[in-house]
């Protein structure tokens, strides 16, 4: 029987995986079946685990945070089951129809009505179970959201001291002030950051014209993927006033992997770092939870629209990339 140990500290829960891999002599991917994955939370409790045939079966007993991420599974089955038949559905369709502007935007409405359904579950959860840490990690999911910006601080205000008075509890108070601050017609708040060369990058400079801010990292495979459709839609609207601003969320020590990333991609409008990370000053004056994100803005600098693609670290759900496409949809539109 094969065993396997790792110890550390922690003061919070945090998310963690595990994979097992059936057949040791290949790589475990898609390619060889179905990955036999397990998404669970670590806390400072003891906790046990057990199975008798797969982790997708595991029984974890004694940790209060998993027993709330089970409930709040459960709670969310039929949001997620509309959003993988959606999703299967945007993969089947050819190209040519997800171009046709009356179907794209028909699958975007049905995206947002299933996000919406979404925020809803986890708002129901948060005020049932105020006291889980599993609602901290929801609401920090749900604040930068559109149109939930009150519910969510009267939810907030209703958790216990020791859980707002956490790091992530105060990164919600952060992200519900920076929904404050960039709210479609306001003004973007200013900032300037560093290129790769050193210069710095204002958003002034980008007065008189449609300004797309786009949040994202070397290391985000689905910021990667879209990073295709934003080069074609610079290259068809540059001309015509329309620029765009990177702010990659690359970590210390990944300035290298993020120039890369730059050139491999074919960026070429400015792009702007200060290595921080998911920490980048730009990025938490934003209220960015995920990646890839941007914003849209007029040429006086007012936010006309905004889309976040949840890769979100708490694990709570994956959605597909239509939301980030749609930046191209605004492009068009305002051009």
């Amino acid at each position: 029987m094969g065993k396997f140990s790792f110890q550390g500290s922690l003061e919070y829960p945090v998310l963690a995986g595990l994979i097992l891999n059936h057949n040791p002599d290949k790589e475990t991917d898609k390619s060889n079946g179905p990955v036999d994955k397990l998404n669970f939370y670590l806390e400072p409790v003891v906790m046990a685990m057990s199975a008798t045939d797969s982790l997708k079966n595991i029984s974890i007993k004694g940790s209060p945070t998993n027993d709330h991420y089970a409930i709040l599974r459960e709670m969310q089955a039929e949001t997620n089951r509309k959003y993988d038949a959606l999703s299967k559905e945007v993969s089947a369709l050819p190209a040519e129809k997800l171009n046709d502007t009356t179907i794209y935007n028909a699958l975007l409405q049905r995206e947002l009505a299933i996000l919406n359904e979404t925020y809803e579950v986890q708002l129901d959860f948060c005020n049932t179970y105020p006291d889980s840490y599993m609602s901290l990690i929801c609401l920090a999911y749900i604040a930068p959201q559109q149109g939930f910006y009150e519910r969510v601080k009267t939810t907030y205000s209703k958790l216990p001291d020791e859980l707002q008075k956490s790091p992530l509890g105060q990164d919600v108070l952060v992200l519900l002030a920076s929904r404050d601050k960039t709210q479609i017609g306001q003004t973007a708040p200013y900032f300037e950051q560093q290129t790769p060369q050193g210069d710095t990058i204002k958003i002034s400079d980008f007065r008189g014209k449609y300004l797309l801010i786009d949040f994202w990292a070397s290391w985000c495979g689905p910021c990667r993927t879209e990073n295709p459709n934003l080069v074609k839609a610079y290259n068809q609207y540059n001309d015509k006033g329309f620029e765009i601003v990177g702010v990659s969320l690359d970590n210390p020590g990944g300035r290298d992997a993020w120039m890369k990333a730059i050139a491999n991609d074919g960026l070429i409008w400015p792009q702007v770092s200060d290595l921080r990370g998911t920490k980048n000053k730009v990025a938490v004056l934003y209220g960015i939870s995920a990646i890839p994100a941007n914003f849209l803005l007029d040429p006086e600098g007012k936010i006309q629209g905004f889309s976040f693609l949840a890769v979100f670290g708490h694990g709570i759900v994956l959605l597909t990339s239509l939301n980030r496409s749609a930046a191209t949809k605004w492009i068009c539109h305002a051009l």
